[in-house]
């Protein structure tokens, strides 16, 4: 059923249900779209929706809509790498990866393989038409994963878990950056990341929420119970109540989220307890200053059904010139949608009243949603096995707000990926190119028969001893330690020398064919300093004077 406010009566805003089986009937616990829409090859618009459901399957979806505003669903992917039942999936906001986390406290991370989707031909029915790769799995948790949110430059990640902690990830170098354990008396169950990189805020079954510090890497603040705003002359003005159900709440999940924007932060799982016995319990949602922690900027009420998750429409709206005051200090309308029991309740940040109500489209609680991200699609999940799938006219919603563009803040102390693989020893293999590149030029001179001997003898002149080959790898070391004025003693660097000696030779073998035949031994080949003790090492392990003695 849905409703729209007096103002609103001509919308054709449009709920639908496919009756297919998302995850084989069982409860579909997470679902997010991807950034941006797509075509297919016949120019139809689609967004792309993962989901993940008791059944430990992630699958991708692509999801379309008609010109009547119906909603149709084809899966593309079946993503099987999970052993336990998945409680979350995110896209990245860069829309490369994809994470998810299971009961087996395993995070894996997906990236669809480029240019891997599979042309089909007429009454084809394949189920798996793009090709997604487990990248990395991110293992720190041991108890059930709950909640996963993407850094804004998707290099980094927060997850949370019932086991009593909350762990930063690198996800490019798939390890932690922290973990968080002052969940002493309760788990997490919602955790999001600031959209402008500064903090991340945590709900959990304790009561608290709590705002995390991404530099220090440490909780900043919390906030259990405060003062709420009330009208004169109620009840409740001036009084301290708590803010959170605690640990008896009905649903696994507490999803927040801070506003795209950053300014403010909306919890859902909120309570107004009663005061006196004839009183009745209130839920609500409640929403924070991101300046200020320490009470709400307001409470909006949901009464009898208690509210799970919030997630905000990336589009922002002009604010309506006939509506009322704002109830935030705001240039435009932010919109979000609170998944309750059995409904979806729609608000902006211009008033307290919803924009809109979609009730009675499930039999079981709701479990996530969704926004495309140009704001015309909604997605609801339910641990009924269906998902909703909720579709708005171009200006249903309101007058798009043009902002200005901003750059994106990086995640402190994280390096971006790097294009190619990093070498075993980067400074070895630095000093090998330069020594290589020399010796290429060297090889191009031997080359050339008419100035081959000329070259030799320049060489033999700088050093008799050694051979043209290791007398270009044996001198760059020597002079970097001169200009660096360093003493190091032969012994501590013995090994990376002959290491490096050893490559060098290997990679110049064309110009070793270009001399002659060597006569030294391999005296020749290491510094005189090191030579008593190689041939001591080859007298001892020499079977012929084991069997003398």
């Amino acid at each position: 059923m849905l409703k729209m406010p007096a103002q609103s009566r001509e919308a054709k805003m449009k709920c639908t249900i496919p009756e297919i089986s998302w995850h084989n009937r069982g409860p579909v616990l997470s679902v997010d779209m991807q950034i941006g829409s797509s075509k297919t090859p016949s120019g139809e618009v689609f967004w792309r929706l993962a989901s993940g459901g008791a059944d430990s399957h992630v699958l991708i979806w692509h999801v379309t809509v008609n010109e009547a505003g119906e909603a149709t669903v084809s899966c593309v992917a079946d993503l099987e790498r999970h052993q336990r039942t998945v409680n979350v999936v995110r896209f990245s906001p860069s829309g490369e990866m994809l994470a998810s986390g299971d009961d087996e406290s395993a995070i894996i991370l997906w990236k669809q393989r480029e240019g891997s989707e599979i042309p089909l031909l007429p009454g084809d029915d394949i189920q798996n038409k793009e090709q997604w790769n487990s990248w990395k799995v991110l293992r720190g948790h041991v108890e059930d994963v709950y909640d996963l949110s993407w850094s804004p430059d998707s290099n980094c990640l927060v997850s949370g878990s019932l086991d009593n902690s909350v762990i930063l990830w690198n996800v490019h170098k798939g390890k932690k950056i922290a973990m968080l354990s002052d969940y002493n008396k309760g788990f997490p169950q919602g955790v999001t990341w600031d959209p402008t990189n500064k903090f991340i805020a945590t709900i959990s079954s304790d009561r608290i929420c709590r705002l995390i510090d991404v530099t220090a890497k440490r909780t900043v603040q919390r906030v259990s119970k405060s003062k709420i705003p009330t009208p004169a002359g109620h009840p409740l003005e001036g009084k301290v109540v708590r803010l959170f159900y605690d640990d008896t709440f009905k649903s696994f999940f507490r999803r927040l989220t801070f506003t795209p924007d950053g300014s403010l932060l909306i919890v859902p799982s909120g309570i107004i307890e009663p005061q006196e016995s004839t009183d009745k319990v209130t839920n609500c949602t409640v929403i924070f200053s991101r300046h200020n922690l320490k009470e709400p900027v307001a409470i909006l009420p949901s009464f009898d059904e208690v509210t799970n998750a919030v997630r905000c429409c990336p589009v922002y709206f002009k604010i309506r010139e006939d509506g009322p005051a704002p109830m935030v200090a705001l240039p435009y309308r932010i919109v979000f949608a609170v998944a309750t029991d059995n409904s979806v309740i729609i608000y902006d940040t211009q008033q307290i009243s919803p924009v809109a109500v979609i009730s009675n489209i499930h039999y079981t609680r709701l479990t996530d949603i969704t926004w495309s991200s140009d704001g015309k699609v909604l997605v609801a999940s339910s641990s009924d096995g269906y998902c909703s799938i909720i579709h708005f006219q171009e200006g249903e919603l309101g007058k798009v707000y043009k902002m200005p563009p901003q750059k994106v803040t990086k995640s402190n102390n994280v390096k971006e990926a790097p294009t190619t693989p990093a070498p075993f020893i980067e400074l070895d293999v630095n000093a090998v190119d330069i020594d290589i590149s020399k010796s290429k030029s060297a090889v191009k001179a031997n080359e050339d028969k008419q100035k081959t001997e000329d070259i030799n003898k320049q060489k033999t002149q700088e050093n008799k001893n050694i051979g043209e080959n290791i007398n270009s790898v044996e001198d760059k070391p020597v002079r970097v330690e001169t200009e660096s004025n360093s003493n190091t003693d032969p012994d501590e660097t013995e090994d990376f020398q002959l290491v490096l000696e050893d490559t060098v030779v290997e990679s110049e073998k064309p110009n070793i064919k270009a001399t002659p035949p060597k006569t030294e031994k391999p005296p020749a080949i290491i510094s005189s300093a090191r030579t008593p003790r190689r041939v001591q090492l080859i007298t001892l392990s020499s079977p012929k004077r084991t069997k003398a003695d």
